[in-house]
């Protein structure tokens, strides 16, 4: 079923926030506005209870808008310590329920929409909490992504960079580690926040998901299967996260992001994947890392390796097989993909973004694609949403 609601594309950027206007079937994007201008925007989601009502988190700040995006104004959020927001999520059944995950690894809970938020502090007494890591000095991890269903409204799932995945059934009041069985060698020997002594990266270990971890999902129909993107790749589990077997797909390094499921399409699965690491993508660089960006300080390898080497792969059978898809996107694109946008009514319909601004879409699920007619540099994101 195709809606007939019109279509918001935001456009989620190092520097701002653009709202469009598009009709979903042509390559024509209008721009309405832009907002919330010099901010680095992590997040924009709207209420499951009110489709005008959508909330904005920023590196700092979190924002809401009641008209649909065409203002906005600054809440503030107060109980959030650490002012480094790395991702947010609005609970799908309860009203004014909004998760906030930062730098360092914390997450907090607002029951009031935003205004005042509590840190789940059990979060942080997970055993393995200490030896958490992240590349870049001080090594310092933090929450990358949530997980939560409606199916099991208790739950929060929350994605690690680089600690894996962890998860509380009671609201956040006890955790556990869902990253598989126990290892030794999971973490790094040491962590020297200093950055005299070289990082020391993970490796792959059967039955565990790798510890980079970037987006949880859970499968709309089984219940007990779950996936994960991390920095070597992708990860499924079959049993509610006790063990993880590691997706092929025909690439390198297979540094994977964004994920997206519809849920009319449940074991049709689009991913976002690149052949190097963050230090050879194209685009540019800050003091601080970020979800599609790396520090000015690392090497630059983006001349040494080609770029990115940017991928967009779909599978039809919920992550057995895969298949690299083109037909119009960029082939081995130096710029890293920044995410999918799926139309929340017709599962056919599916836009990707790249950092460097490009957004392509297709209506055929993928088969082909095309370049729609809006370009916004630093792009971090893009979301697709259905007003009134």
């Amino acid at each position: 079923m195709v809606a007939t609601d019109e279509l918001q594309l935001y456009l989620l950027r190092a520097d701002g926030l653009t709202r469009c206007r598009w009709d979903g079937k042509s390559d024509r994007v209008e721009a309405l506005n832009s907002a919330l201008d010099g901010e680095v925007l992590r997040e924009v989601a709207q209420d499951p209870f009110n489709p005008n009502h959508l909330y904005a988190a920023t590196l700092t700040e979190l924002h809401i808008s009641e008209d649909g995006g065409a203002s906005w104004k600054w809440v503030p959020s107060g109980g959030v310590d650490y002012r480094d927001i790395w991702a947010m999520e609005v609970h799908p059944t309860r009203p004014d329920e909004i998760y906030v995950g930062t730098l360092p690894a914390a997450v907090y809970v607002s029951e009031n929409g935003g205004r005042s938020f509590r840190e789940l502090s059990g979060f942080r007494k997970l055993p393995d909490y200490g030896k958490w890591t992240f590349p870049p000095a001080p090594h310092t991890a933090h929450i990358r992504s949530f997980a939560l269903d409606a199916r099991f409204p208790d739950e929060i799932i929350v994605g690690i960079e680089e600690g894996g995945i962890a998860r509380s059934r009671d609201r956040g009041e006890s955790w556990e580690d869902i990253s598989g069985p126990q290892s030794p060698g999971a973490y790094p020997e040491y962590n020297d926040p200093a950055g005299i002594k070289p990082y020391q990266m993970g490796q792959h270990e059967d039955g565990r998901v790798y510890r980079d971890v970037h987006w949880v999902l859970r499968h709309p129909n089984k219940i007990k299967k779950l996936y994960a993107t991390t920095g070597i790749g992708s990860y499924v589990s079959d049993d509610d996260g006790k063990s993880w077997t590691k997706a092929e797909y025909g690439m390198g390094r297979a540094y994977a992001i964004p994920i997206a499921i519809h849920r009319d399409a449940p074991d049709r699965i689009f991913l976002g994947a690149a052949e190097n690491g963050p230090t050879s993508w194209l685009g540019h660089r800050t003091v601080r890392a970020g979800p599609y960006n790396t520090i000015k300080f690392s090497p630059d390898t983006s001349e040494k390796l080609g770029g990115a080497k940017t991928g967009i792969l779909r599978s039809d059978d919920a992550g057995e097989t895969w298949r690299r898809l083109n037909n119009g996107l960029p082939s081995s694109y130096p710029h890293m993909t920044c995410g999918f946008a799926l139309h929340p009514q017709d599962r056919d319909t599916v836009c990707v973004s790249y950092t460097d601004g490009s957004i392509y879409a297709s209506n055929d699920a993928g088969e082909s694609w095309r370049k729609l007619d809006v370009t916004v540099p630093k792009m971090y994101g893009i979301r697709l949403i259905a007003s009134d």
